[in-house]
């Protein structure tokens, strides 16, 4: 139906461990069907009970559909800029 990834790392400002949801997917035809909800909020109980200083991710400008997931879950847009090279 779909899946989640963390990836952890170290956050330096808050000295403690930080998680990057690095791929939320869920499956066309599966959507619509709060999987996405289910699998963002097993991410978030999981940094929770580990302890972690919290979770990082990033969606595309235009993925509306994600921006809303993710403004319902609580997620809050950064004040920080992303940069990549290639």
């Amino acid at each position: 139906m779909g899946f989640a990834t963390l990836y952890f790392t170290y956050s330096t400002l808050n000295v403690k461990r930080q998680a990057i949801l690095n791929d939320l997917f869920v499956i066309p035809e599966m959507r619509r069907k709060k999987i996405g909800e289910r699998l963002f909020l097993t991410c978030l109980s999981y940094i929770r009970e580990n302890n972690f200083v919290g979770m990082v991710w990033e969606t595309a400008k235009d993925n509306y559909v994600a921006q809303s997931l993710y403004k319902k879950m609580g997620g809050i847009q950064s004040e920080w800029i992303h940069y990549e090279i290639n």
